[in-house]
């Protein structure tokens, strides 16, 4: 019996759910082989290479469907996540300074932009967006809880750079 690509993506994703990565792997390699795959195929099977660990694989599937749906946020995002976890921090914020061109209150990039800020030293980039995800973001919102402890760390290298005490966050800009 010869399964369809539909079949296939379902069968894939109910082994992803019970953790059979290894037969949902496989299911996916065989739609995505095909010249003209469904789209949603490759994003799957990009997080799952992701999942893995198989980033360069990741990363040409998301490309792939970034081809196609070049206007997808979410892919262009996991596009980046896949650079900043090869290590590749300046592609990585290249994709998400274009997603917040576009949409400037998208919590995962603002977050995530704001850590690679952090993470090269520059705080008040890190900071700025940190702030709009705290303004933009519900409290509810797993970014902005995130966001908050992000900026905690912030501000506590800060300080030890700088032997100020800072009361609050409104305070940082006169640092």
């Amino acid at each position: 019996m010869e399964f369809d690509h539909e079949e296939l993506l379902a069968l894939a994703q109910h082994d992803i759910e019970q953790g059979d990565l290894e037969n949902a792997l496989r299911k996916l390699k065989q739609v995505i082989r095909h010249d003209l795959p469904p789209i949603n195929s490759l994003a799957i099977t990009a997080k799952l290479y992701a999942r893995l660990g198989l980033y360069s694989h990741a990363k040409v599937l998301y490309q792939r469907y970034l081809a196609a749906e070049p206007q997808s946020v979410e892919i262009a995002f996991e596009l980046g996540m896949v650079h900043f976890d090869m290590g590749d921090t300046e592609t990585a914020l290249s994709y998400w300074e274009k997603i917040l061109a576009e949409n400037p209150t998208f919590p995962p990039a603002l977050f995530y932009a704001a850590l690679a800020f952090s993470q090269k030293n520059r705080m008040a980039e890190a900071k700025r967006n940190l702030d709009v995800l705290l303004q933009s973001a519900a409290a509810d919102n797993l970014y902005f809880s995130r966001a908050r402890e992000l900026l905690q760390g912030i501000n506590t290298q800060i300080l030890r750079h700088t032997g100020n005490v800072l009361a609050s966050p409104m305070r940082l800009g006169s640092i």
